[in-house]
């Protein structure tokens, strides 16, 4: 793991549990980190390989960005990366790693903002546009998603993840998520994205067999969030590969859905007349 993605982890880490950071940083250096993210971020790379996506020199942007490793990763490859995020110590905290790490502000910069309000932030025009496990947390999505069209280049490409909504779920954990659906429908997300101005180019999913339910669930045996937090991270070494390998194995819709779209066309937002 590169050590700026270590220090983001090690520092989040540590804002949700009383574990040691030297035991972060071992754990760390032996497995992947123990979030349902890292096979997120599995389908994002393999739809800019698929894609062939060259990320040098292209601004893009990161919607919700949470800690900022998928920022982190995009600038290392290049690009200018802005990631904009509602909580202001994840910020705090990106940016300052960022500087540690000697990441130019104009390389990587994270800002506090709301997402719902990204027309009002002055950002510019982005190449690249990344939405990860944040459609699912937003009342009006289509409002978002023809913001984030509207702050595209012409050309430019969007990837979007989300959960599906076939996935079973255990409702206290989808409840401290903040979630306000449960997810989407894969066939319903290519007339979502033509609706707000987007061609589907290419698709991923993850997860078919449902096993991040097991592992999830597995992981509240134990009483109290922190034990449940350490069992989880336990876990992790079996369920991440073995998610893995059952999705390349059983081709379906899994739990977890990613798209690759481009900019369609400009939106008309003018109010209409009457005739």
């Amino acid at each position: 793991m590169k050590p700026y993605l270590l220090d983001l982890f090690v520092a989040s880490a540590r804002t949700r549990t009383r574990t040691p950071g030297w035991v972060i940083r071992w754990y760390l250096s032996i497995f992947e980190p123990p979030l349902g993210k890292t096979l997120r971020l599995d389908m994002v790379k393999a739809l800019l390989r698929q894609s062939k996506c060259d990320l040098k020199g292209k601004r893009a942007l990161d919607v919700g960005c949470g800690i900022g490793d998928l920022a982190f990763t995009l600038a290392a490859r290049g690009a200018k990366v802005t990631g904009v995020e509602l909580d202001a110590g994840k910020v705090e905290s990106a940016n300052q790693i960022a500087h540690k790490w000697n990441f130019p502000q104009e390389n990587l910069q994270f800002l506090v903002g709301d997402v719902t309000k990204l027309d009002q932030m002055n950002l510019g025009l982005f190449d690249a546009i990344f939405c990860v496990a944040l459609l699912e947390h937003i009342q009006d999505d289509v409002a978002l998603l023809e913001q984030i069209q509207h702050l595209l280049c012409p050309g430019g490409f969007f990837i979007l993840e989300v959960p599906s909504a076939t996935r079973k779920t255990i409702p206290e954990v989808e409840a401290e998520d903040g979630h306000v659906r449960p997810g989407y429908f894969f066939e319903e997300v290519p007339a979502l994205l033509s609706r707000t101005g987007f061609h589907l180019v290419a698709t991923r999913t993850m997860d078919s067999l449902g096993l991040r339910y097991r592992w999830c669930a597995s992981s509240r045996v134990l009483p109290g969030r922190t034990a449940r937090g350490q069992l989880f991270a336990v876990f992790a070494p079996v369920f991440i590969p073995l998610i893995r390998l059952t999705s390349m194995l059983v081709k379906r819709p899994g739990a977890e859905l990613c798209f690759l779209a481009v900019k369609e066309r400009v939106l008309d937002t003018s109010p209409s007349t009457g005739g």
